[in-house]
């Protein structure tokens, strides 16, 4: 009954050229606007630096342009990144290390971006899958586009479903992100995090003790998933805002408030 209403007000609506949006897409286009805003208030100088920064960026929505720039370009910081991939293409974290003398953890279950991964970064570098806790046997799906591999569970869980057939499956044993932080003596204090699990994000988050840890800057990947409100309701809890909803697109974005 409620949702025949529902259909029926919605074409009413149409009919005069009146959208309907959810609350969430509301919030989320509210966000927009504000974030439409702060480019606005941006200085030339601000822009020049971001444009400069972007050209050396393999990232692939300038995440690491974004998170340079929410910490004043600053010099040997820490960050955490998984998954790291090789270490270069389309690393969040490639620059920091490289141009601003940053070190810290990545992790990468994926066996193909091992030899490479050690090759092309200095920092330490953890195999396992960071997953929500530790301990456990998992069924990792590494596809034939590499870059989407994931926990096999996930494997259907947003747009890039038909991309993750035929993958070559086999068995990686899992570390919380806590334990993952715990067993490389991180700063309890991090400038950045970097999530890119392809669908595992808040299985990951949810599961985090964020008393025992900070991030000044965290980008999750999202992919237009059903776990992107629970991940921005979660951090939001966490004192976490949510910035540049335009630029970041199937990603988020994040400062520590």
């Amino acid at each position: 009954m409620k949702e025949s209403i529902k259909r029926t007000a919605q074409s009413i609506l149409k009919h005069f050229n009146i959208g309907v949006v959810s609350y969430a897409e509301l919030q989320i286009l509210r966000e927009m606007d504000a974030n439409n805003i702060d480019l606005l208030n941006l200085s030339k100088d601000e822009i020049s630096k971001l444009l400069v920064v972007g050209e050396h960026s393999p990232a692939q929505l300038k995440q690491d342009v974004f998170a340079l720039h929410e910490l004043g370009y600053k010099e040997h910081g820490f960050f955490v990144e998984f998954g790291a991939t090789n270490g270069v293409d389309l690393s969040n974290t490639f620059l920091l290390e490289k141009k601003y003398n940053w070190t810290g953890i990545l992790a990468e279950p994926a066996k193909c971006w091992h030899d490479d991964l050690r090759k092309n970064r200095q920092c330490i570098i953890d195999t396992d899958c960071v997953w929500a806790e530790s301990g456990a046997t998992l069924t990792f799906n590494e596809t034939p586009a590499s870059e989407l591999s994931t926990i096999d569970r996930f494997s259907r869980s947003d747009g890039h479903a038909n991309s993750r057939n035929n993958g070559k499956k086999y068995n990686v044993n899992s570390v919380s992100l806590l334990d993952l932080l715990d067993k490389h003596q991180a700063p309890r204090v991090i400038d950045y995090l970097s999530i890119d699990t392809e669908g595992s994000e808040y299985e990951i988050l949810s599961n985090f003790d964020f008393s025992k840890y900070s991030f000044k800057v965290i980008s999750c990947e999202h992919n237009f998933s059903k776990s992107r409100r629970k991940i921005f309701e979660l951090l939001s809890r966490n004192g976490y805002k949510r910035k540049f909803v335009g630029l970041s697109r199937w990603d988020d974005w994040y400062v520590k408030l």
